[in-house]
């Protein structure tokens, strides 16, 4: 079922953050690095500038009514399942757990994390329809009649999942509004992150020498593409083929080319927020989340 001809009410995001990866070259759980601006771990981190985009796109005049009352309504004790950030986590499940367990979010286990990301892709689109699909029967089992809380709500099933990994440093709550904000005036395409390279070759898909990558959103129409990719490639393949059909919206997102591979590639970051021109001030610490 596609998104043609969806109103902007209708539009309704699912968020998803991938943490299956098993951090070879670092040596250890890079997730558990501490961020250099905000003083969590790298994993935290993450977590918070999702979840704060999140609640900034709830709550704008564009979303819908229900929606936007029930994030102002429930706490971390009674935000629906299927409104909160899911993460999908694989060979360090255990310490991801016991560092977000005061946060608002999904925690699911990808015992496949061996294959690679496109594992972790499918875990997070199967948990994301699996609960909005559990909140809807629990919903029907309320007697017609009964008035509803503001937190039993019927569940809205995603018109577009948002996919970002957790080892991105440099991302902050505007790069991701950037990329919602596309994918609602653009709701029938896949909407990623652009970005470049010095004296990068050009690229096979898009001949400009620019690379698209996550953050990225994906429409609904396109899950079960999602749900069928295979091994260590990521979601390019999908990209890729949605590019050459015309359905690509890309945004220029700099801060996504900066991810953490080793425990060296924190000095090269630490310079980066060092820089003035570098529009970091939304990594601060938050004090709740």
């Amino acid at each position: 079922m596609g998104t043609r001809n969806l109103n902007l009410g209708d539009y309704n995001i699912a968020f998803v953050l991938l943490a299956g990866g098993q951090s070879a070259r670092y040596q250890g759980n890079k997730l558990l690095s501490t961020h250099p601006v905000s003083s969590l771990p790298l994993i935290e981190h993450s977590v918070r500038t999702l979840i704060k985009a999140r609640e900034t796109y709830l709550t704008a005049p564009s979303a819908s009514a229900s929606r936007a009352v029930s994030t102002r309504a429930c706490n971390k004790s009674t935000l629906p399942v299927q409104n909160q950030v899911t993460v999908v986590t694989g060979k360090w499940h255990s310490s991801i757990d016991a560092q977000l367990s005061q946060l608002p979010v999904n925690l699911v286990c990808n015992t496949a994390w061996k294959e690679g990301m496109a594992s972790s892709i499918r875990e997070g689109v199967k948990h994301v329809l699996s609960i909005s699909s559990q909140a809807a029967l629990k919903d029907k089992t309320i007697s017609e009649g009964t008035l509803k809380s503001d937190c039993q709500k019927e569940a809205d099933w995603p018109t577009h999942v948002l996919f970002s990994l957790a080892d991105l440093p440099c991302l902050v709550e505007s790069d991701v509004l950037r990329l919602i904000e596309a994918s609602q005036k653009n709701p029938n395409n896949i909407v990623c992150s652009q970005w470049h390279i010095s004296r990068e070759k050009p690229s096979v898909a898009n001949n400009s020498g620019a690379r698209l990558t996550v953050p990225a959103i994906f429409p609904k129409d396109m899950f079960n593409e999602l749900l069928s990719l295979r091994g260590d490639v990521g979601a390019k393949p999908v990209i890729n083929k949605y590019l050459k059909a015309g359905r690509v919206t890309m945004v220029p997102i700099p801060n996504a080319q900066f991810d953490i591979d080793t425990p060296q590639d924190w000095s090269r970051i630490s310079r980066l927020f060092s820089l003035p021109s570098h529009n970091l001030a939304q990594s601060k610490k938050p004090k709740d989340a």
